[in-house]
């Protein structure tokens, strides 16, 4: 059985926002049981690698602008947590963008009841 959250991202974070997510990505990390997930900070990317089987979560500073497939909407992501503790740390990294950025058409989040 799945259990998924979701986020649009309409916008490319700006320097200081980036900076802003990327200290909350470190909180987390901080905090987070290594055996559950495996965080990784740049200046383009947050990747939070689920432990066991769950998906990866991405959160980009940009916006894509190269399509993968046709009819892609490139402001929509994804990330299947199976409702294992390591979703604590994908909706907790959401709920801190989506309340910083307050706007939901430049960020929005929703997931699985």
């Amino acid at each position: 059985m799945g259990y998924t959250n979701y986020w649009h991202q309409y916008i490319n974070f700006t320097d200081d926002q980036w900076k802003q997510i990327k200290h909350e990505a470190d909180y987390i990390d901080g905090i987070a049981d290594t055996n559950l997930v495996d965080i990784e900070i740049t200046d383009k990317h947050i990747i939070f690698n689920g432990n066991p089987g769950c998906e990866t979560f991405l959160l980009e500073k940009n916006i894509p602008t190269e399509l993968e497939y046709e009819n892609q909407d490139p402001s929509f992501y994804f990330c299947k947590t199976r409702a294992l503790t390591y979703d604590i740390y994908v909706w907790h990294m959401l709920v801190f963008v989506a309340g910083m950025i307050n706007d939901t058409n430049k960020f929005s989040i929703s997931r699985d009841a």
